[in-house]
């Protein structure tokens, strides 16, 4: 493959390698990443130069954003080696200019990328070196495409022929019939995909034949688990805008296969189902798309090397279709990365390794181009990550769980010891404690307590309190009788899930943090929340971010229960959210004339059309339907049997405890005959439903089958479900009542989470500022402290749901701006996490200014997946936290604060 500094025709210097001046102390070429930072700082990313940095040949200088979109070229880092490509954002223009003017030897052709803008320019140069596509032709309304002039000379050069020779202009469109297309002198006939010539467009139509029944498949990038959806009827291809109308083919066992090359040797290609079936995305516990490894032929071999190569890209994607023992290229995407592949990673860097230390021999180096450019546009005049401060939700737990009632017997008022504030009993002996004090009130009760909650509280009480978690809070009450809300609570524990999430993502932020700026580890400081769930989450994050798997730095955690537990101070205003909700839903008239509703509330269409009262009808049917055939089913079957329908059991639980936990599920949506509502019941409700996918989904699927399904299910031979097919049949959950109830109740607990840390915008910031200012004092205090210090620090704050959602509410009224609105941010789930990143920059020695800071926040919704019924699931049981995204642009630090 030519080198991009040969494209632009640049004459090498002639010193020698061992020539290199010194300078800082080292000689190590500097690798260059230049990217925009979803692309530079993923995980797939970390894990080549992981592997790279390993040999102890190389430096990594990360450009950053903030450097790429807002400084001039000139004092971008100085870099030996390039990694830079283009994705949404990118100013490839620019990193072309810093090309032209630094010239490092590039892993991709800058200039080449180019060619990927524009589909009609991809055909071309595909047809020009005889790799096949499909029939197609071209719909130009924008004159054609547009060639960039060093794109054109480059072409003219190394390739003897002219970008846009075969272009089309032809605008000219009919319909001849309902089947065919006239475009200029040619035609096409259905069916045939429409794509947008803008590469950056995904909106890609499918038009089906009438003999087929007619209507459209929209393609578009992946939303949720969707990446298409059928129209029926009448459809009519658009009319603005440039398009190439491309013959459809019907694929191979309906997948397609992605290939990505790595220079001309190596090519890895995996098969995804095609959007075209169904427009379902099969994911993984990652949330990543489901792929199969497959080999290529060594006509596909001969296709990855002839793109690699006429594309100008060593590191590049394309898809290829197969039909009938024949492939074709459909579509080339330049910078691509295969997705939790060790093999792919090793041999990435293998290769890039090998191809850097032949560039090195070759001397295509930067620094002999330019000698006085030698140490400088390091450190000193680029913007360097140094100070990270991450709010994070603790990991994956079991459900919570509570009873509670009112008491004024004297042996339980006794358990307060006299205080006047909350008191909580944890330990064995304190739960033994309470235990005796309600068998006193059970055998002695007060006049005025109730008994049969007496009797109910005592019984659960003796059964969950070996149980890892359960606790007794007191609360005295302000009355004259001088009575204490007694509140059991049990669950709400740290899963081994939990674990292996927190362990996963303090690694992969140890790795993200060794490549940007490895002095950020020098001062890593922990702060945590009292409650258990979130001591075992910092304690395996913390072990592996810190590489520490003794677990000694438990002991420099700083347990601040007033920052980061919930907070007292927002009760009240709370509790008024709460009331409005609650009238908002036992209001059974139409939603118009809900005096509770409120434009703020920004309720789902489907909440919406239905109506909050009967929706919540609907839901407790659906509920009262699966518990009755819950309880014919346990009925019915034997314990073997039953033991059939989950084998296996995690997190303490058993099939009693899940039936005793979907039975109060039932309980607490009916009172008196009648659906009322609590805000808690959403919690506990989705809560349920999600952990019982992802831990007991065996057992969620069959338990609610109706008895004659169940007991065929269990006669069934499951040797005899094999599919033949080279791609396995989609994991589907079966159960169409549970399915519908896990949508209703995500629904009604996004609704209602949201609001009820505060309604209208007004009461968000009041909330948000109650329950966070201790944690808002700190933050300022450490990001003061960064500016105001020599050293990089790495703060994290592990607390709970109630934080993440009080502090994100509180980034939205700051009037910073950002880069998602309010409604857009769905469910803030385990281990959700809020980033606030300090960057500096230091002047020149020479200049006359101060240092610079600015600080960007980045977000991530955590182990989030809104299909998790439909989730491939493995033994860990863990869904893997989404990456960080940035959440907002850079903005000054003084402004921020």
């Amino acid at each position: 493959m030519d080198s991009p500094m040969s494209e632009l025709g640049m004459q090498l210097s002639q010193s020698h390698f061992m020539d290199l001046p010194q300078f800082e102390g080292r000689t190590k070429p500097i690798i260059g990443i230049c990217a925009m930072d979803s692309k530079a700082r993923s995980k797939a990313m970390a894990n080549i130069l992981e592997r790279l940095q390993a040999t102890d040949r190389y430096a990594v200088v990360f450009f950053g954003e903030k450097t790429i979109l807002d400084e001039d070229v000139e004092v971008w880092p100085v870099c030996d080696f390039l990694i830079s490509f283009f994705s949404q954002g990118f100013p490839l223009e620019k990193a072309l200019q810093y090309v032209q003017l630094r010239k490092p030897f590039s892993v991709n052709s800058l200039v080449r990328q180019f060619l990927l803008l524009d589909r009609r320019v991809v055909l071309e140069m595909l047809h020009h070196v005889g790799v096949p596509t499909p029939f197609h032709v071209v719909v130009s309304r924008d004159g054609g495409a547009k060639i960039h002039p060093l794109l054109q000379s480059v072409v003219e050069q190394r390739m003897g022929f002219r970008l846009g020779a075969e272009s089309s202009t032809v605008s000219e469109v009919e319909e001849l019939d309902p089947d065919t297309l006239r475009v200029g002198t040619r035609t096409i006939r259905k069916p045939f995909v429409e794509k947008p010539c803008d590469a950056e467009d995904h909106n890609i139509y499918i038009y089906y034949s009438q003999a087929q029944g007619g209507g459209v498949r929209r393609l578009f990038r992946k939303i949720g688990n969707k990446s298409s959806e059928f129209v029926p009827g009448p459809a009519h291809v658009r009319t603005e805008g440039s398009y190439i109308y491309e013959e459809f083919i019907s694929v191979d066992n309906a997948v397609d296969v992605k290939v990505y090359t790595v220079g001309n040797s190596y090519a890895h290609a995996e098969t995804r189902k095609s959007p075209v079936v169904d427009g379902h995305v099969r994911r993984n516990s990652e949330g990543k798309e489901m792929r199969f490894v497959t080999a290529l032929t060594a006509e596909e071999r001969e296709y990855a090397r002839a793109v690699s190569k006429a594309f100008g890209q060593r590191v590049c994607g394309f898809d290829i279709l197969r039909t009938h023992g024949k492939s074709m290229v459909m579509d080339v995407n330049g910078w691509s990365f295969v997705k939790g592949n060790d093999a792919y990673y090793d041999h990435t860097a293998r290769i890039l390794d090998a191809r850097f230390q032949e560039a090195l021999r070759r001397r295509w180096f930067a620094r002999f181009v330019d000698p006085d450019t030698v140490g400088r546009a390091t450190y000193e005049s680029r913007w360097v990550l140094k100070g990270v401060f991450s709010v994070c939700r603790h990991a994956d737990r079991t459900p919570k769980q509570k009873t509670k009632c009112v008491l004024q017997s004297p042996d339980v008022v006794a358990l307060l010891d006299g205080s006047a504030s909350e008191v909580t009993l944890r330990s064995p002996a304190e739960l033994s404690r309470a235990l005796d004090a309600l068998d006193a009130a059970q055998q002695s009760p007060h006049a005025d307590d109730p008994l049969a909650r007496i009797v109910h509280v005592r019984d659960v009480l003796a059964r969950k309190i070996a149980m890892p978690g359960t606790k007794v809070q007191l609360k005295p009450q302000r009355s004259p009788c001088g009575s204490v809300q007694l509140i059991l609570k049990w669950g709400g524990e740290c899963t081994h899930a939990g674990i292996v999430q927190s362990q996963d993502l303090g690694e992969n932020m140890r790795k993200d943090l060794l490549l940007i700026n490895r002095s950020l580890l020098d001062d890593v400081r922990m702060y945590s929340s009292a409650e258990r769930r979130v001591l075992s989450t910092v304690a395996a994050y913390g072990a592996s971010f810190l590489d520490d798997s003794s677990a000694s730095f438990m002991d420099r955690v700083s347990v601040r229960a007033d920052m980061l537990d919930d907070s007292t101070d927002a009760k009240d205003e709370m509790e008024v959210a709460k009331q409005q909700l609650r009238g908002f839903f036992d209001f059974s008239g139409p939603l118009a004339d809900n005096p509770y509703s409120s434009p703020a509330m920004q309720l789902p269409p489907e909440l919406a059309e239905q109506g909050p009262h009967e929706f919540l009808h609907e839901m407790y049917d659906i509920i009262a339907r699966l518990i009755a055939r819950m309880e014919r089913n346990f009925a019915r079957l034997s314990p073997a049997q039953l033991a059939q329908l989950q084998p296996d059991w995690c997190c303490n639980e058993n099939a009693d405890l899940f039936r005793e936990r979907w039975k109060k599920i039932l309980s607490s949506f009916k009172s008196d005959d009648s659906v009322v509502y609590d805000p808690a019941k959403a919690g506990e409700l989705y809560d349920s439903l999600k952990y019982d996918a992802l831990h007991n989904r065996c057992f969620l699927e069959r338990i609610f089958m109706s008895s004659e399904d169940l007991e065929r299910e269990l006669l069934s031979d499951p040797d005899q479900q094999t599919s033949e097919s080279e791609y396995p049949p989609d994991p589907l959950f079966s159960q169409q009542d549970v399915r519908t109830l896990y949508y209703k109740a995500k629904q009604l607990f996004d609704f209602v989470t949201r609001n009820e840390y505060g309604i209208e915008p007004e009461q968000r910031r009041k909330i948000g500022i109650q329950a966070s200012v201790p944690l808002l004092r700190q933050l300022i205090q450490d990001l003061q402290a960064v500016r105001n210090e020599s050293q990089a620090r790495t703060c994290f704050y592990f607390t709970k749901k109630s934080h993440i959602y009080t502090l994100l509410n509180l980034v939205f009224l700051s009037n910073m701006p950002t880069m998602a609105s309010y409604d857009k941010v769905g469910e803030l789930d385990y281990l959700t996490h809020i980033i606030f990143e300090v960057y500096e920059r230091k002047p020149d020695a020479d200049a006359d200014v101060q240092r610079e800071y600015s600080v960007r926040i980045g977000f991530s919704p955590g182990a989030n997946c809104f299909h998790v019924l439909d989730t491939n699931i493995d033994d860990t049981h863990a869904l893997k936290v989404l990456p960080r995204k940035n959440f907002t642009h850079h903005i000054p630090l003084e402004s921020a604060i």
